[in-house]
């Protein structure tokens, strides 16, 4: 087993913007990048429609997109961490140009600069309209190719990270093709970053590849790493309502350009709610857009005052309309609020350090600070590539620490392949549309408790049937614990039972897996007193 042991300097799992920027910047160390499919695929980075938020405009500056992130996270951000990322995006766009990624530009060389919501600015930087995602991973994916520090294993699954007193040993894996004997991967390294991803996948709704379920979250809280901030979830207001899974994105940059949002009687719902009306920060727009749906009305995303050249600036939308039957020239387009963004996650200083030893983290899965409790549109991928270029440089100034023995109980101590993967679809879907329905864009005491107790229920049921479900009831506890103890409504966290910002909670609640079962606890007795309490009066 020794000679199978594989020992880079530097072990990335994720192939998405975050995971190949901090891969990057780490030559000449010996890096070995894991992703669960081809480099690059079913990863929301080649998803991304926005753009860069980037100050680059004449009439723009850093402190007027600092105080829009500020603005759009309701007091939870961290200023220090807002200026390093933001102060860097013009270094970041000269780095995409510099190894090939083309963003639109006008007939004078400035950036065409797109709007979108809660920017005071025109400040996104676009490559071939809403195909920015695409064309940035294109030019990454290249360069790492190109790198001879760098090895890719592609179709690998990590299911645990190898640690013992709070310092971390490496990953341990599987390839995921079916009917591989021994398929066991160990990867032996005193550095590991994750960059897996966010979490959409384990609602109903989500414009997230089915493969971002919060895998890296569940990894790190095993490991003993501090998260923080789960309970704030983004849910994006302009899903594309095609039947599809996946839900298409529409991008944000369509209002920019002039669509409106309205129901069935063409009314616009967001005119008054709000200075901006529909280019409001999300999570306004998407609690107004669910309140529609809950009164019974249908809601469209209305294209026909934007620009005749649609094809060409939103190819991705485009043809997504094309497919369905529509022309977003005459027709309304169908949409509904879907999740979209997590905010939370594994909590990391400015360093893009962890709690443990050894474990970095960087892009959605990490919780820096920059957000608050809601994200501004398009700042993601920029603090994807600043965190990256920041963890690689302090793994880069430190020297790479040998592991003289690794434990044996590690090899034999990785997860069983899923039993039966159809029973394992049926519970995973039942936890899907619970905390959909229950934990979603709008939440209570009732619905978070009848949440838990389908998670509950889900677990005692499905116990030791598949790895992927065990890791989504895990990261849903971890949401609906912040969910339930948050009360109050901040930003992308909307509760009907608690409708008001409370200056009590400005605050960060950081959790750890060593913390699940008391807090648990706590709720299922808190919500028995309460309607033992109600049964009484």
């Amino acid at each position: 087993m020794a000679d199978s042991i594989y020992r880079p300097d530097v072990v990335i799992v994720g192939g998405g913007v975050a995971g190949l920027t901090v891969a990057l910047n780490l030559s000449p160390r010996k890096v070995c990048i894991i992703t669960k499919s081809t480099l690059g695929m079913n990863t929301s980075s080649m998803w991304a429609q926005g753009g860069i938020a980037a100050a680059v405009g004449i009439n723009d500056s850093v402190e007027s997109h600092v105080e829009d992130t500020l603005t759009t996270a309701k007091g939870l951000a961290d200023k220090n961490v807002i200026l390093k990322v933001v102060t860097e995006a013009e270094s970041i766009i000269n780095d995409l140009e510099n190894i090939g990624v083309n963003f639109d530009k006008n007939n004078d060389g400035s950036f065409d600069l797109g709007l979108e919501a809660a920017h005071s600015r025109n400040r996104i930087v676009r490559s071939k309209g809403d195909s920015s995602g695409i064309e940035i991973m294109r030019g990454l994916i290249k360069k790492v190719s190109e790198s001879d520090n760098i090895t890719v294993l592609e179709n690998v699954s990590i299911d645990r990270i190898m640690s013992e007193n709070n310092t971390i040993h490496g990953v341990i894996g599987r390839l995921v093709q079916e009917n591989v004997p021994d398929n066991h991967v160990v990867i032996e390294s005193s550095n590991v970053v994750l960059a897996t991803g966010g979490l959409g996948g384990i609602f109903a709704n989500t414009t997230n590849p089915r493969s971002s379920y919060g895998e890296g979250i569940a990894l790190a809280a095993q490991a003993g790493a501090v998260l923080t901030d789960m309970e704030f979830i983004q849910f994006h207001p302009t899903g594309l309502d095609f039947g599809l899974d996946p839900t298409p994105l529409a991008t944000e940059a369509i209002r920019g350009d002039g669509a409106y949002l309205v129901n069935q009687n063409k009314e616009r719902f967001m005119l008054g709610v709000h200075p901006e009306n529909e280019l409001a920060p999300r999570d306004l727009v998407a609690q107004n857009l669910f309140k529609q749906i809950e009164q019974g009305n249908s809601v469209f995303l209305d294209c026909r005052k934007v620009s005749s050249k649609f094809e060409i600036k939103y190819p991705q939308v485009a043809s997504y309309c094309q497919a369905a039957g529509l022309n977003p020239k005459i027709d309304l387009l169908p949409i509904l609020p879907v999740a979209h963004y997590h905010i939370g996650g594994v909590k990391t200083d400015l360093d893009g350090k962890t709690s443990v030893e050894g474990l970095w983290c960087c892009g959605e899965v990490a919780a820096t600070g920059i957000h608050g409790a809601n994200r501004l549109a398009s700042n993601s991928l920029l603090e994807s590539m600043v965190f990256g270029r920041i963890v690689a440089k302090n793994i880069n100034s430190s020297p790479i620490k040998k592991i003289n023995k690794i434990n044996p109980d590690f090899i034999v101590m990785y997860k069983e392949k899923t039993k039966n993967k159809i029973r394992a679809k049926k519970y995973i879907w039942q936890l899907r549309s619970s905390m959909m329905r229950n934990v979603g864009i709008v939440r209570n005491h009732n619905s978070i408790v009848r949440g838990l107790h389908d998670i509950i229920k889900i677990e005692r049921e499905s116990k030791g049937l598949s790895a992927k479900l065990n890791d989504m009831i895990l990261v849903s506890k971890f949401i609906i614990i912040g969910a339930y103890f948050r009360k109050e409504s901040r930003g992308c966290h909307l509760r009907s039972d608690y409708q008001n910002t409370d200056d009590n909670y400005i605050l960060h609640f950081d959790l750890k897996f060593s913390d699940i079962d008391n807090k648990i606890n706590e709720i299922l007795n808190l919500a028995d007193y309460k309607n033992r309490k109600q049964i009484v009066n």
